[in-house]
């Protein structure tokens, strides 16, 4: 048994070909007038936005409370010596407080703000269960995953700003004005921030402008893995996205997960992260 046990936020959205072994998943709750539904294990980006388009809103999105990172540190702590959490960014969820809450009262449980959401998240969880597995300490982990952050880049964007101005999350002229001149807006996580940005399509699709941008002459990319996300179903998207995608850069693997709550609402129906590190 590894002495370190990798636990993390539900806005991961792990796929399972990714990590070997169990990475315990602490779930977000998502609110809707039908009732309350976990993040990513009874509800996909698909439910959220047939709500989001129904009632004009996004859903609420609740955090685990301090009590209820206590309880989740507690029932792993029976099995395992030492726990190392990873958090969406603090920046982004008030999860990295709570857990900080939590594990203050508690022996062996480390807290890491991981500055990312979503796809980011992967490479972290990947590279710290793979030292937890190797017996590195906790602080080893948190300081690995802190150096890894520089490397990762994380983007997201959409066919058009329907979303933005159908919920009411950016002024109707604004999402009016990028849909006029074909700009697909984006979002980039960058320092555990999201920063708003936009891509012209210049008649092509807005996915290959999107992937044109991020990776044509791109010559410090790693070429090991990227992190796809898109909302769930996937369908034949994904073809299309990988097709694309190799046109610039043969990746020994692509791996596609599901977009998280915050950018399924933003973003809507046709969204798409690319998640890769540079070397």
């Amino acid at each position: 048994m590894n002495k370190t046990l990798i636990t993390a936020d539900s806005t991961c959205y792990i796929p399972p070909e990714l990590v070997s072994g169990e990475v315990p998943v602490i779930q977000a709750e998502v609110k809707t007038k039908s009732g309350s539904f976990r993040e990513s294990y009874e509800i996909t980006s698909e439910n959220i936005l047939e709500y989001a388009g129904r009632e004009r809103k996004a859903p609420e999105l609740i955090c685990p409370s301090s009590e209820d990172y206590e309880k989740f540190f507690l029932k792993h702590l029976k099995n395992t010596p030492c726990i190392c959490h990873l958090c969406c960014a603090a920046n982004i969820r008030t999860s990295y407080y709570n857990a900080l809450k939590a594990a203050e009262k508690l022996k062996n449980v480390f807290v890491a703000d991981s500055r990312q959401v979503g796809g980011g998240m992967l490479f972290q969880i990947s590279q710290a269960a793979r030292l937890a597995a190797e017996g590195f300490s906790p602080e080893f982990i948190i300081k690995s995953i802190d150096e890894l952050d520089r490397h990762i880049n994380s983007s997201y964007a959409s066919k058009n700003a329907f979303w933005l101005g159908w919920l009411n999350l950016a002024p109707k002229a604004l999402s009016s004005a990028l849909d006029l001149f074909e700009i697909s807006p984006t979002l980039t996580v960058r320092s555990g921030s999201v920063i708003s940005g936009a891509v012209f399509k210049n008649g092509r699709e807005y996915f290959e402008s999107y992937i044109r941008k991020m990776l044509k002459g791109s010559k410090n990319i790693d070429k090991s893995i990227m992190v796809v996300s898109c909302p769930k179903p996937f369908g034949k998207a994904i073809e299309r996205y990988r097709r694309e995608i190799e046109k610039y850069i043969r990746f020994d693997r692509i791996v596609f997960t599901d977009i998280p709550v915050r950018f399924a609402c933003r973003l809507g129906d046709e969204s798409l992260g690319l998640h890769f590190l540079n070397s």
